[in-house]
């Protein structure tokens, strides 16, 4: 055999092998087909303590048409409400969620969603905030457009747990595929009208703190991205 047909069979070979492996590890199955159906409407109830739905009250940073259009793309549900309470103090809460959160469909980082807005994003940061005894590592920012100021928590889930960077979602990527499935996935967002931006967030710590400890176990974990239903890929 000469060198440069032995070269050729050899690259063959390769070529035929990394098409196997990217077949093998290609995701087939949704996690989502896995457990009962998500429904967001049902799951987060519309009054918990002092806290009730207000169906007029307005206030939440509406997406471009564009960015809406991402958004229908990548989640399957988006749940958007205002609460309000005794004292008259509104608290704004987005959840969406998608049952295939695959590379092409990527999570969008509220940073760069408020900045499309037009906002100035202050104070980005990445703290772990203790949520209905868990421990919850979030992203928070404070979002200023005139006289609109508005402290943000947010973060998202990727099958069965928080990722905050694309690294951290890149890897619950690959453990997924070697399992054969596509991980589903949620947005957790809550925000407020403050000037004071430690108020506001230490506001929605308690919010979400309540809202997240009158739900049962299965709701528990799927918002704060723990469940044991999902495939054990550690």
């Amino acid at each position: 055999m000469n060198k440069n047909r032995a070269i050729s069979l050899l690259l063959g070979v390769l070529m035929c092998s990394s098409a196997l492996a990217a077949y093998v590890l290609t995701p087939k199955v949704k996690v989502a087909d896995q457990h009962a159906r998500i429904d967001l409407e049902t799951m987060v109830p519309r009054a918990f303590g002092d806290w009730q739905v207000d169906p007029n009250a307005g206030g939440n940073v509406l997406p471009s048409p564009d960015a809406q259009a991402t958004l229908e793309k990548i989640y399957d549900q988006i749940l958007t409400r205002t609460y309000v309470n005794s004292r008259g103090e509104a608290m704004m809460l987005t959840i969406t969620y998608g049952s295939a959160q695959t590379q092409e469909l990527k999570a969008h980082r509220q940073e760069v969603c408020y900045a499309a807005q037009g906002f100035e994003i202050q104070g980005l940061e990445h703290p772990t905030l203790p949520i209905a005894g868990r421990q919850v590592p979030v992203t928070r920012m404070f979002a200023a457009k005139g006289e609109r100021k508005e402290p943000v928590t947010y973060w998202f889930t990727m099958g069965d747990q928080v990722v905050l960077s694309r690294t951290e979602r890149l890897l619950v990527q690959v453990k997924y595929a070697f399992s054969g499935v596509i991980p589903d996935g949620m947005l957790v967002r809550v925000s407020n009208l403050k000037r004071n931006p430690q108020q506001g967030y230490e506001e929605q710590r308690v919010f979400l703190d309540q809202m997240m400890s009158t739900l049962n176990k299965d709701a528990t974990d799927k918002l704060l991205g723990i469940d044991g239903h999902r495939p054990d890929i550690r």
